[in-house]
C-alpha cells in the first residue's frame, strides 16, 4: 500500500542476505522469538530506539545470534511483515473458497480484508508505515506485501467472476479493494473504532455491482 518507492522492488521479501542460513525447527523458534521481541520493542519504544541490545534482552536470544539470523534491523521488519501476512493470506474462509469455488466465502474474505477489524499491534504498524517513508528498504519490503496482497485479491476475484472476464478489469477491482482496505488501514491507526456496519455495506454493495457487472458483459459477449 506504499507507492512512493515502485522503482527498486524486491522479487521476495527477503534478499539472499536477509534469508537466514537455518531452517531446523530451533532455528526457526529462535527467530520467532526475536521476531515477536521486535513486534513489542518497535510498538513501544519505536524503530530506531529498538537497539540489538534490547532487542536480544527481550528475547533472550544473544546479539551475535541475531545478527547471524538477521543481517539488521530491516530483515527484522521483513520477517515480522511476512509471518502476518502468510497467516492471513492462509487464512481458513479464503482456502475452503478457492478449493469449493464458493462465492459466498470469497465474499465473506473481502469483507473482512476491507474491514481490517483483525488489525493488530497498530502501533507497530504505524511506527513501521512511518519508518516506510525515510527507509527504502523498508518501503521495498511494503511493496512486495501490496503486491501480494494483489495477487490474492485478483485470485479471489477469478473464483466469482466468468473465466472470460477480461484481466484489465479484474485487476482494476482488485486493486480499487486495495485501496478501500489501505484506507480503512490508515483510519484504524488513528481511530481504534470499527467502522459503521453500514458503511462496510455500502462498499460491498459497489464491489457486488461492479462483479455482476462483469457477469452481465460476459454474457453479452457470448451471446
Amino acid at each position: 500500500m506504499i507507492e512512493q518507492h515502485r522503482a527498486h522492488r524486491p522479487e521476495t521479501l527477503e534478499t539472499t542476505g536477509d534469508r537466514p542460513r537455518d531452517r531446523s525447527a530451533k532455528a526457526n523458534a529462535r527467530r520467532a522469538r526475536i521476531v515477536q521481541a521486535a513486534r513489542e520493542l518497535f510498538a513501544e519504544h519505536g524503530f530506531h530506539a529498538t537497539s540489538m541490545a534490547r532487542l536480544s534482552e527481550r528475547s533472550g536470544v544473544l546479539v551475535g545470534q541475531i545478527y547471524r539470523d538477521f543481517a539488521n534491523k530491516e530483515a527484522i521488519v521483513a520477517g515480522l511483515v511476512e509471518r502476518d501476512l502468510d497467516e492471513f493470506l492462509a487464512g481458513d474462509e479464503l482456502c475452503a473458497a478457492r478449493c469449493t469455488t464458493d462465492r459466498g466465502m470469497v465474499r465473506e474474505w473481502i469483507a473482512r480484508f476491507i474491514a481490517c477489524n483483525d488489525l493488530k499491534d497498530t502501533r507497530m504498524i504505524a511506527e513501521i508505515m512511518a519508518e516506510a517513508n525515510r527507509n527504502q528498504r523498508i518501503a521495498e519490503i511494503f511493496d512486495v506485501m501490496d503486491d501480494r496482497l494483489r495477487g490474492q485479491l485478483v485470485r479471489a476475484l477469478r473464483i466469482v467472476v466468468p473465466p472470460v472476464t477480461d484481466a484489465a478489469r479484474v485487476a482494476r477491482l482488485a486493486e480499487t479493494i486495495l485501496i478501500m482496505a489501505g484506507g480503512m488501514c490508515q483510519r484504524r491507526l488513528t481511530n481504534a473504532r470499527c467502522t459503521d456496519p453500514d458503511v462496510l455495506a455500502l462498499m460491498m454493495t459497489f464491489i457486488d455491482t461492479e462483479i455482476a457487472a462483469m457477469g452481465h458483459d460476459a454474457g453479452s459477449t457470448l451471446a
